[in-house]
């Protein structure tokens, strides 16, 4: 009796583990798939004074 119990325990225990890592695992694979799917799709942020007037423009050199 204590061999079968310790097959089916043992044997739990595994199955639990093999499934705990397969969840951790698809959870990590969504947030990367969504993390890269948001860069995707997020718009490019304008530069900064792009369209400013040259300031060097209409200057006389020195």
């Amino acid at each position: 009796m204590d061999d079968l119990l310790h097959k089916l325990v043992s044997g739990a225990l595994t199955a639990g583990l093999i499934a705990l890592v397969g969840a951790l695992s698809m959870a990590a694979r969504r947030r990367r798939a969504a993390r890269e799917e948001a860069a995707a799709q997020a718009p490019v942020p304008p530069q900064p004074n792009a369209a400013a007037p040259d300031p060097t423009r209409g200057r006389e050199p020195r």
